[in-house]
């Protein structure tokens, strides 16, 4: 049995045994989407998802993270969670608070730090092995609500999050039929971000990884900023948008109504201006 065959799988034992999976798939269907677009040639869709809110309103000060435990450790996951084991290191589980049709998240088995510089590997053998998903990762100060436990995500491709560069925002974009190439051209940008942020323990950004075509394709979009300034206003002028690889690759999520129905293509112009890092 193939991985993608195992997790449709899981998906759907899981959906059997553990009612907040159960909830959380079944409101998917309820979601409210919008789109916008600019002249045609890329567009952003907003999703109402008031689930994700305990991802985008997540306190990712150390204080907060040591105080915390981490979900991610298998000691303080559901007991209703289960996963498939992967590379000896990862297990793959289902996430009960999904913003893509079969949404996973891949977590170490050990506790150590949102690091992607010696992980990309890992990241592009499971893009190899799951060729009908996107794997997207969250760094540390760009939309990752465990900073202190390495994890990927994944779920199945939408052509929307395959868009690459356009003018709202930065991103590099890496492709090769060769998986040791790309691993190369990776660190290429790795160092040349660090270059441009040596103060940061991992330049800023967020990362999507698939295949297309019998090419490794990586889609790297730069960050200068975690969330924008909209997120930190008061009354009618917040904007509670923390934006992830999704929301940066065209699919910004909206954990509230108020925001949903009052954000126009200005703010959306405005948040990827104040946290996309502009590259030459």
């Amino acid at each position: 049995m193939d991985l993608q065959t195992k997790i449709s799988h899981l998906f759907s034992v899981q959906q059997a045994d553990w009612e907040q999976l159960r909830n959380g798939i079944l409101q998917m269907d309820k979601l409210q989407e919008k789109e916008f677009t600019w002249g045609g040639d890329y567009r952003v869709r907003l999703q109402f998802n008031p689930a994700r809110i305990i991802s985008t309103a997540a306190a990712i000060s150390q204080k907060a993270i040591e105080e915390r435990p981490c979900f991610l450790c298998e000691v303080n996951r559901p007991a209703q969670q289960e996963g498939i084991p992967f590379m000896d290191k990862y297990i793959i589980l289902c996430n009960p608070f999904p913003i893509l049709s079969n949404h996973i998240t891949i977590p170490l088995h050990s506790h150590v730090p949102q690091r992607i510089r010696k992980k990309m590997e890992d990241m592009l053998t499971l893009a190899e092995q799951l060729p009908d998903y996107l794997i997207f990762y969250n760094g540390p100060k760009c939309g990752a609500s465990a900073p202190d436990h390495f994890h990927l995500q994944a779920g199945l491709k939408l052509p929307l999050l395959m868009q690459g560069d356009n003018e709202l925002r930065s991103c590099l974009q890496i492709e090769s039929e060769d998986k040791n190439e790309a691993q190369g051209l990776f660190e290429d940008v790795y160092q040349y971000l660090h270059h441009l942020q040596p103060e940061e323990v991992e330049p800023m950004m967020n990362i999507i990884a698939f295949t297309e075509d019998n090419k490794y394709k990586l889609h790297i979009f730069p960050r200068k900023a975690h969330r924008p300034g909209h997120y930190y206003e008061k009354g009618e002028k917040q904007l509670l948008i923390s934006p992830g690889a999704l929301d940066m690759a065209g699919l910004m999520i909206c954990v509230r109504e108020e925001d949903f129905e009052k954000i126009s293509k200005h703010d959306i112009e405005d948040i990827y201006s104040q946290v996309s890092m502009p590259v030459i």
